[in-house]
């Protein structure tokens, strides 16, 4: 689920930070093409209309808080690794009830009685299913815990009291951190069209010293995060980030709340609806139908999906602001 924020936090461990700070200066899309025409900072508009894209936790006159792109992309990893942890550790008790069986009758099938290397058998046999289960934990459990035994969510609270944008995140994916909202800069262009814009989810950056984390500390590094359920056009993306930018400089009243608030509460029906992932546009036009006939030939595939990504909820633990941050602005 974490892909995007583990894989920035690896890469800033294999470049320094000026390293980092040519690479994301350059702001190409690919060699060969126009140089990305970001916004100039937080107060540039970038579009006419607002759109909050279903993407809000919460929403009042202090805070708004957003979700990020990972929602959907979870439960394959703890679906297959589950699956094999499973016949492991399953392996392992039912070799260690043949065993117990076998000492406390001290025969073989055949009647004759247990010699020393029957005992040693039945003795290493639950070993070795142990051992292989620790074996397969080692180079495993760190993909496992991408979506699994870790935060639920990762969220970005937008708080226009302060002016500051808080980062809910675990400890191994950057931690919280307190970023300078005045300082965010946009990794978007602002002048894309439909026909080279295929959506995406908003990406807001962080140079070195543009905020702290919950004990001070200046952060040494580039920071960034990913902002918002993936959107399918450019006119999303650009009205997605115009929503966030206007409740930040303007106020509630210029991005007002959505009748409808995500919920947090992992309900089984919205990890099928996730992993089914069929826009419901599809219904509408006659001519879109081979999308849900594809979808229901590879409905045993999207039910298995759907039970890892609701297992992999229920293994996670529900993140919260500090206190600190929760009274900030109020």
């Amino acid at each position: 689920m974490y892909f995007l924020e583990r894989g920035f936090q690896w890469g800033k461990s294999l470049m320094s930070y000026e390293e980092a700070t040519e690479e994301y200066s350059k702001k190409q899309r690919q060699p060969g093409q126009a140089e990305l025409q970001a916004p100039e900072g937080v107060g540039e508009s970038v579009c006419v209309a607002v759109n909050e894209n279903g993407s809000l936790y919460a929403h009042n006159e202090t805070y708004i808080d957003v979700r990020t792109p990972n929602d959907e992309k979870r439960g394959v990893i703890t679906a297959f690794a589950g699956c094999i942890y499973g016949m492991f550790i399953y392996a392992f008790f039912l070799a260690l009830f043949v065993s117990i069986e076998k000492f406390m009758s001290g025969h073989r099938l055949s009647g004759e009685p247990l010699g020393g290397s029957d005992y040693f058998i039945f003795t290493i046999f639950p070993i070795l299913w142990l051992v292989v289960l620790g074996i397969f934990l080692k180079y495993t459990f760190r993909f496992f815990r991408l979506e699994s035994l870790t935060a639920r969510r990762i969220i970005v609270r937008f708080n226009r009291i302060t002016r500051k944008v808080y980062l809910l995140r675990p400890k191994h994916l950057g931690g919280i951190l307190i970023l300078d909202w005045d300082k965010t800069e946009v990794l978007m262009d602002k002048s894309m069209s439909e026909l080279e814009g295929t959506g995406g989810f908003v990406v807001l950056i962080w140079d070195k010293g543009d905020g702290v984390d919950l004990q001070g500390t200046p952060t040494d590094h580039l920071e960034m995060t990913f902002v918002g359920k993936p959107t399918r056009n450019a006119s999303e993306l650009l009205a997605f980030w115009e929503y966030i930018r206007r409740y930040m400089e303007d106020g509630p009243a210029a991005a007002p709340a959505p009748k409808k608030l995500l919920t947090k509460f992992p309900w089984p029906w919205l990890s099928f609806k996730a992993a089914w992932g069929l826009d419901t546009r599809f219904f509408r036009h006659s001519g879109l139908w081979v999308f849900v006939l594809i979808n229901v030939l590879i409905l045993p595939a999207i039910l298995i999906h759907a039970t890892g990504h609701w297992l992999s909820l229920l293994l996670c633990y529900e993140p919260r602001f500090p206190r600190v941050i929760e009274e900030a602005g109020r």
